[in-house]
């Protein structure tokens, strides 16, 4: 039934899906539809099994006894993969992204078709009996990207995973059995924090991710902006300070110069004059280490720098800072409202910065949830 939907009833599943269980009243209103016309879309999904009607209530609109309509959510499966250079971080949640199941294991054999193999594996192991899996996002980042078309289909390229050209949308559905969605991660992170996450109910904010490498997501009038990944690619390397260090593609002074954790690591490795990991230079720095509170310090003057610069040329309100190493933020937030604040006219607070947990399930999640999104909307 999914399938013929017409757009008003999607929406009236995506109003749900987001917001929880409404009144026929609340939800017309919403979507300025009649109640008329509310009733004619919803009966037919409700017969269906595909929204539920709750209890008996009383209408916070006009006081009248009414059942609230829901999404059947536990009904429906979807599986999100996120894939990094030496894992495969694996999730089944329901309609509202909530995760079931969960579990990472090693890449074993990086060939397309193995890793395919391997995320059939973790579906066989995770999804069990007790839902009907509806669909599958996998996502991936660095400079995966759509490098060519092939019969209307993107192919992938991931260096750090050694692929070149793979039409990898094809043999996950060959190997999984289920319509299939292929994503940037951060993009689908953003797409994350937009239906489920921190910006639930934002129609404008912008997402940066800063780890092994940079990343970006906007949202605007409540629609991600669509771009290209070689697009993408160039915000990593937005000059921030033309004196600055230089990245490993030669840049000098770009976001990822200061803010890539490899970056991070070589600055303060060479102050210690040892190697470190990037946790321990977090760690030393929030316990007073010299080189490494100067090497932090430098990182989150970057990123408020960063941020305020984003919150400027898209007159955004909110930025999420996310990702393996946003734990930077927190031990150096001082420095990065003060950074934020001095290119923003002296006011930080203009700019809502929100640091969210450092958990490879919610990029995982990021891969359900652009599943969900193609299932509901009926595109990728």
């Amino acid at each position: 039934m999914w399938d013929v939907l017409p757009d008003a009833a999607r929406s009236i599943v995506k109003e749900l899906i987001i917001h929880g269980p409404q009144s026929r009243t609340a939800l017309a209103r919403t979507l300025r539809l009649s109640t008329g016309s509310l009733t004619r879309l919803t009966k037919p999904m409700v017969d269906a099994g595909l929204l539920v009607e709750g209890d008996v209530v009383h209408d916070p609109v006009n006081g009248r006894p009414t059942r609230p309509l829901d999404v059947a959510a536990g009904e429906h499966g979807f599986f999100g993969v996120k894939l990094t250079a030496d894992r495969v971080h694996a999730v089944v949640t329901d309609l509202r992204a909530q995760i079931v199941a969960a579990r990472d294991e090693p890449i074993s054999d990086k060939r397309p078709e193995a890793v395919c193999r391997q995320i059939r594996g973790l579906l066989d192991e995770l999804s069990g009996e007790e839902k009907t899996l509806v669909g599958a996002g996998v996502t991936l980042g660095g400079d995966a990207r759509s490098a060519a078309q092939l019969g209307g289909e993107r192919l992938v390229d991931s260096s750090y995973l050694g692929w070149r050209q793979v039409p990898l949308k094809s043999l996950l559905e060959q190997a999984l059995g289920v319509p299939c969605v292929v994503k940037n991660d951060v993009a689908a992170l953003g797409n994350q924090h937009h239906w489920f996450g921190a910006a639930r109910g934002l129609r404008d904010f912008a997402l940066v991710s800063i780890g092994a490498g940079v990343g970006y997501a906007l949202v605007v009038h409540d629609h991600l902006v669509a771009t290209s990944e070689s697009d993408l690619g160039m915000f990593a390397h937005l000059v921030l300070n033309a004196g600055g260090p230089m990245c490993g593609e030669g840049h000098r002074g770009c976001a990822s110069s200061y803010l890539a954790s490899s970056s991070i690591v070589a600055a303060a490795g060479q102050g210690l004059r040892r190697p470190v990991t990037y946790e321990e230079v977090l760690r030393l720095a929030a316990e007073g280490d010299k080189v490494c509170l100067s090497v932090v310090g430098e990182a989150a003057d970057a990123l408020g720098r960063l941020i305020a610069h984003i919150a400027t040329f898209s007159m955004v309100k909110t930025v999420i800072v996310a990702g393996e190493g946003v734990e930077l933020a927190r031990v150096a937030k001082d420095g990065l409202d003060r950074a934020l604040g001095a290119n923003r006219r002296g006011q930080p607070e203009s700019v809502d910065v929100l640091i969210e947990v450092d958990d490879f399930r919610e990029w995982a999640r990021g891969g359900a949830v652009v599943a969900i999104q193609s299932f509901v909307t009926g595109s990728d």
